[in-house]
């Protein structure tokens, strides 16, 4: 999926066409950018089950038109709620809440399980 599907997948979500939208395409990139940096324990963990190495820094991207450095999944499923609430959130309260809980929700379902080490309770 490229930055521009993405875009236009969050501006259907918030009921705008490419027309009524035009204001937000200005902050799309920056905010995609801004949801790979919140999301870098999904994309490594997604990467991780994978058998990849984990990334140190999260993924950026410089263009609308290139692909989203995320799993095809994260990229479809998530991300463009995530837009959506960040393109919103000045403007529309109730929008920015609905889509932010889609995404929080949507995140969590997506990422897969994380082992960690057993403690002992004392």
């Amino acid at each position: 999926m490229t930055g521009t599907e993405c875009y236009r997948a969050a501006l259907n979500l918030l009921s705008e066409t490419r027309d009524t939208g035009a204001y937000y395409e200005q902050f799309a990139l920056g905010a995609l950018n801004q949801l790979l940096v919140n999301s870098l324990r999904e994309i490594n963990a997604v990467r991780l089950s994978h058998g990849e190495d984990a990334l140190a820094a999260p993924p950026h991207m410089t263009a609308l038109d290139e692909d989203i450095p995320a799993d095809e999944h994260l990229a479809a499923e998530c991300l463009p709620y995530g837009l959506a609430a960040l393109l919103v959130a000045d403007d529309d309260k109730a929008k920015f809440n609905w889509a932010a809980s889609e995404y929080a929700d949507r995140l969590l379902r997506h990422c897969p399980a994380q082992l960690s080490a057993i403690q002992e309770m004392i």
